[in-house]
């Protein structure tokens, strides 16, 4: 046989394996549609949801740091499967939160949607913070509209808030506006801004933000080692790299060694374990040399990365009546209250590629309608992104979006609160 002949036999015994390459190729796919097809049927659908209104009191004293010490209880709810069972029969997987805010024309509505088997928990975080808070269960919003949007009466605009830089870097927080020393009546609220801009919407406007996360370790969604490829890049430390298999061995230097005797007559050098230090020029007497904005991004990193962490996602929706529907009064002042939690060298939020436009070409209406359908049931059905993977946010950044202002700090508009009255001394009292 020439070449030519064993090379086609060859070809036959490969295609003969059609079925061997045809389970590898689809075995990622296969896998990941399995997972999601049996969490959704035996794990997330039986799981009831509860969706609880928050009406909190006109005096909150307590800057946004209490709202971190509930999602730290929160938190502490993480539980992944245990065994191979769970995982691959059950279908169990982590439970999910979601934060809402709904504003119309002189309302603000706070929710918090959460499994029924984790109600009682949740409760008693807020309740162990905000003792004078009232928590009501209370019906479903996303569908008083109609079941779908747009629809004859009602069009929409939506869009999904993605991070502008990596998910190490973090946004602004709330110890950049308050401390707790900051007396109440001069504390700035982030959230001012967003209850501001509901009130500008009209009778029949609405806008509603929903936050979705889900309490996670470095073991789901591995975050550690990218941090630690930034800090390294910002400190200015040498790239370490890896040895290969054949590095102790010196094999990778036989060619080289080789090549350099017989052209340039050298002897084979003598291997021996090389260390090779390199001194940062930034390192002087201990001392790292960096630019201000430099070090505080790296203060804040290291700080932000020594807190607990949920996989998160932000969208939000712009509804109105028809014959009123305005996205260039309803959409800019919300994307504008979230760029207040943007900064140059850290990291900020814009909206991504499922905001409801689309680009002029065939079907453009047909093709913007589907667009906005499609984020409308996204939302109701509280789903994550389907083409991105949600990024984290810790604690400290989740309570700068979603915490209970006080009526001074947010006075724009009305927030449903509960009247506390302070009683007098007892006459007992001596």
């Amino acid at each position: 046989m020439d070449f030519l002949q064993y090379l086609l036999e060859f070809t036959k015994i490969v295609l003969s394996m059609w079925w061997l390459w045809l389970a590898i190729i689809l075995y990622f796919p296969a896998k990941e549609i399995y997972l999601w097809a049996i969490r959704e049927l035996k794990f997330f659908i039986p799981e009831k949801f509860v969706l609880l209104e928050i009406k909190i009191p006109e005096e909150v004293e307590k800057t946004p740091k209490a709202m971190e010490n509930v999602f730290h209880t929160i938190w502490s709810l993480y539980d992944p499967p245990a065994n191979i069972r769970d995982y691959w029969i059950k279908g169990k997987w982590l439970l999910y939160y979601t934060l809402e805010i709904v504003g119309k024309r002189g309302e603000v509505h706070l929710y918090i949607r959460v499994p029924e088997s984790r109600r009682n928990l949740v409760e008693s975080a807020i309740y162990a913070e905000y003792p004078n808070a009232e928590i009501i269960e209370t019906e479903d919003y996303v569908y008083k509209f109609g079941r779908e949007l747009p629809n004859e009466e009602y069009d929409l605009w939506g869009a999904d808030m993605a991070l502008k830089k990596p998910e190490v870097y973090p946004i602004r927080t709330y110890e950049y506006w308050e401390t707790e020393r900051t007396p109440e009546g001069k504390r700035v609220d982030p959230l001012a801004a967003i209850f501001e801009a509901f009130s500008n919407l009209k009778e029949g406007e609405e806008a509603w933000i929903q936050i979705k996360i889900c309490p996670i370790t470095d073991d789901e969604h591995p975050y550690l080692e990218e941090s630690q490829k930034l800090i390294n890049q910002i400190m200015k430390r040498p790239e370490e790299k890896k040895p290969g298999i054949l590095e102790p061995l010196y094999l990778s230097k036989i060619p080289s060694d080789i090549w350099q005797a017989i052209i340039h007559g050298k002897p084979v050098p003598e291997r021996a374990k090389e260390k090779i230090e390199e001194k940062s020029p930034f390192f002087e007497l201990g001392l790292m040399r960096l630019s201000p904005g430099e070090a505080e991004a790296l203060r804040l990193i290291e700080q932000n990365l020594s807190k607990y962490v949920y996989e998160a996602n932000i969208r939000f929706l712009y509804i109105a009546k028809r014959d009123i529907f305005s996205p260039s009064r309803g959409v800019p002042p919300i994307c504008g209250a979230f760029s207040q939690f943007s900064t140059i060298n850290l990291n900020g939020f814009a909206p991504d590629k499922t905001k409801t436009k689309t680009a002029p070409w065939f079907f453009e209406e047909r093709r913007l309608f589907v667009k906005k359908r499609r984020i409308f049931r996204f939302y109701a059905n509280r789903l994550w992104p389907f083409h991105r993977k949600p990024y984290i946010l810790s604690t400290a950044e989740l309570a700068t979006l979603f915490h209970f202002p006080g009526k001074d700090v947010a006075p724009a508009i009305g927030v449903p609160r509960v009247a506390i009255r302070k009683a007098g001394a007892p006459p007992t009292l001596p």
